[in-house]
């Protein structure tokens, strides 16, 4: 089938935050590359706002966030009566072979690279080592078809945000008295997996010893994340520092994060959105290597990893806790390096 031929494109990703986010090269490249198509994309209900104001999607198809085989077997027939000439399965997992199976359209999917992945977390041999980010293997997903000039072209993903969600931030920032030229610091302080996540003591620290006067700090999370968040606030009761914990929508979040001056963060699905925006990060990677593809693309940004650990990584995915109980991946990258890394930034 010619490229001129091909009609409606469908892209799977359930999840996460990061992933869907690191999607829109792949997104750019269809369109370019089926200009007369039309996607869609199927995601989970959660991540819906990430692309709903994305102008090259038609329609985002919200998979339930508990996705049983009840709700998998409505969202098949869905899709098969859609009649898609291509489904992009950017997921590649049982779910996303599920729905994509037996469809009369062409399949074509994404690569995990998941065994080299296991033999580096398990043998710790590094087949990874020339690995392109996420973002270019996503992109790969339709090399076939694509031009190979724009499969070559560097691209930092996009998110978009809408009048409301910013005029809404907007309010924030005036009812908490910050002027224009306060520098806003977003830090999402809690990772999806304990090894990603960076000390609560640590970031205080960081807080208290800012190497930038007027600056105000935001520290976002969901849920089980405001224990950290309270420690935070706790150690730093002389700064603005604001919990934001549970108050933002992801289009919030997303308004916030572009107004920011630097985002300190691990490895979480916030940092894309930074990158996004071209807003400096610093990633404190954890259990994390950045063979994994998910580090930062923007050129300010700077990824710190103790490289000194046999045992690192010890997940290709993160850890409830440490397996050898030092945590020596995060709590030998100090306060003081990452403050060093600001100064250098700022």
């Amino acid at each position: 089938m010619k490229n001129e031929q091909i009609r409606r494109i469908l892209i799977i990703r359930f999840s996460s935050m990061g992933d869907i986010i690191l999607t829109s090269p792949l997104i750019d490249i269809i369109h370019k590359t089926f200009p007369l198509a039309r996607i869609d994309f199927c995601t989970k209900e959660r991540f819906a706002y990430l692309l709903k104001s994305n102008p090259q999607i038609h329609k985002v198809i919200k998979a339930k966030n508990e996705l049983g085989y009840a709700a998998l077997k409505d969202l098949r027939m869905l899709i098969n009566m859609s009649n898609y000439n291509i489904i992009i399965d950017a997921q590649n997992n049982i779910k996303s072979v599920y729905l994509r199976y037996f469809q009369n359209a062409i399949s074509l999917v994404f690569n995990k690279r998941s065994i080299r992945k296991k033999i580096l977390v398990f043998f710790k041999i590094n087949l990874l080592r020339d690995e392109k980010p996420v973002t270019e293997r996503y992109k790969e997903i339709i090399r076939k078809y694509a031009d190979a000039g724009e499969l070559k072209e560097n691209n930092i993903p996009k998110v978009y945000t809408d009048t409301v969600s910013e005029q809404s931030i907007e309010r924030m920032l005036v009812d908490l008295g910050l002027s224009e030229k306060t520098k806003l610091i977003c830090i999402p302080a809690v990772s999806a997996h304990f090894t990603k996540t960076y000390p609560a003591e640590y970031y205080a620290d960081i807080i208290n010893n800012f190497p930038e006067e007027n600056c105000a700090f935001f520290l976002t999370g969901k849920g089980s994340d405001s224990g950290n968040i309270r420690r935070i606030k706790e150690f730093t009761k002389n700064k603005k520092v604001y919990d934001l914990c549970d108050r933002l929508e992801i289009e919030d979040l997303i308004s916030l994060v572009k107004r920011c001056t630097i985002m300190i963060s691990g490895d979480t699905g916030p940092m894309h959105i930074a990158e996004a925006f071209n807003i400096p990060i610093i990633m404190i990677a954890g259990s994390s290597v950045k063979e994994f593809g998910f580090y930062p693309q923007n050129k300010r940004s700077v990824v710190l990893e103790n490289n000194n650990l046999k045992c690192r990584p010890c997940s290709h995915i993160g850890r409830a806790n440490c397996p050898k109980g030092h945590f020596k991946c995060m709590k030998e990258i100090t306060p003081e390096i990452v403050i060093s890394k600001i100064r250098t930034i700022l």
